[in-house]
């Protein structure tokens, strides 16, 4: 062998030997990963806690808090959220991290890999900052078909939204507050954007879920998630100040943000008739249930595809709507009018009836009885004053 095909040799067998170092680093990234934490968070969470979680595959790095960042409005100088997604593209440069960012689109360094086994991940920032992040390997299969996911605005400028998207891909959507747009829209989304929402929740298993979460603190915002399957309500979330578990907590974020991602069409707001931060109410025997954010959107969502009939039937129970107790503020949608002003509403769980003040009355029939399909008769509780 010449000299020159011996330096030849060498750098081939050099450069292959870098590609298989790089290759076999990336692989072992590949995978779910959540942070460590050594803070106490099963009882009250710190005051704004969000935790940490990332994942990788071949070529794209998914941040479980999401990109997201407020901009202020050219025009009306309030913010407005930009949010990029989950994902975005990355690559590994001598044991450095580097990942394209999603707002100017330049390769930007983001951590460097300090340490690495089978299931235990230790990234470095700079030479003081570091976390150690432990392999997820839970998989989890969904027990429902469509989720309906609220906010209900807090003191400041919380969103207030309700969202609901089933296994078909058809999703409704309200923006009640502090988001773009405001109003009743629906969409057909692809189902790559569904499956991967409700993978999320399927990952956070909420089965094993409690239904009540809390911080310890005041003026945060209420989420409410209700789970449906074969048009049953299986379980319903209320999750004051995201204190949940923190694979609940990052399931949170693609469906809070799906509006921003699709095309909506927008609905006329009086049909069927929902007033602006209030919930359903159900009243009978001096007792009554209290739907939660949720639960009164998926009802709105129910009755909206609902057939409109004619038909006589006796009232079971009287209808109302309590506010919205978690946020205190002004009205955040003052250009919202409602058509006809309601007088009233009966129902014996199956078919309901709006009535209207110098309006012919509107009759819904679901088909089915809401109440005894979701509910028990221990649901129903004593009335207090603020009800």
């Amino acid at each position: 062998m010449t000299k020159l095909k011996f330096i030849y040799l060498f750098f081939i067998l050099l450069i292959f030997g870098c590609q298989t170092e790089k290759k076999n680093t990336e692989n072992k990234l590949i995978g779910e990963w959540s942070k460590i934490e050594g803070i106490e968070t099963d009882n009250f969470p710190p005051i704004f806690y969000r935790p940490f979680g990332i994942g990788f595959t071949e070529d794209k790095i998914e941040l479980f808090n999401g990109f997201k960042r407020y901009d202020q409005d050219s025009i009306t100088k309030k913010r407005q959220l930009n949010y990029k997604g989950t994902f975005t593209d990355y690559k590994v440069k001598n044991d450095s991290i580097f990942i394209l960012n999603p707002f100017n689109k330049n390769w930007e360094f983001k951590w460097k890999i300090k340490k690495q086994l089978t299931d235990t991940l230790i990234l470095t920032k700079n030479d003081t900052t570091l976390f150690k992040l432990q392999r997820i390997n839970l998989k989890k299969d969904n027990s429902f078909d469509q989720i309906i996911f609220s906010s209900s605005g807090c003191y400041g400028s919380c969103p207030i939204i309700d969202i609901s998207i089933n296994n078909k891909n058809k999703t409704y959507f309200q923006g009640e507050g502090y988001v773009k747009p405001l109003g009743f829209y629906e969409s057909i989304i692809d189902s790559v954007k569904t499956d991967y929402i409700f993978s999320k929740f399927a990952k956070a298993n909420i089965d094993s879920l409690k239904n009540e979460y809390a911080v310890g603190h005041t003026d945060d915002e209420s989420i409410t998630t209700t789970f449906v399957k074969d048009g049953q309500i299986i379980k319903t979330i209320h999750d004051y100040g995201k204190a949940g578990p923190k694979e609940l907590i990052w399931a949170y974020v693609p469906i809070q943000n799906l509006y921003t991602q699709i095309v909506l069409d927008s609905l006329e707001i009086d049909e069927p008739f929902y007033p602006k931060l209030h919930y359903y109410t159900f009243e009978k025997n001096e007792k009554i249930l209290r739907l939660q954010k949720s639960e009164s959107f998926f009802l709105w969502t129910e009755i909206k595809k609902a057939e409109k009939v004619k038909k006589e039937f006796n009232n079971e129970y009287s209808i109302g709507f309590r506010r919205n107790y978690t946020y205190w503020g002004a009205d955040p949608n003052k250009e919202r009018r409602h058509k006809y002003e309601l007088d009233k509403i009966e129902s014996n769980g199956r078919l309901f009836k709006f009535y209207f003040k110098g309006q012919e009355s509107i009759t819904y029939d679901l088909g089915y009885d809401f109440i005894e399909r979701n509910f028990e008769e221990s649901d129903f509780k004593k009335k207090t004053k603020y009800d």
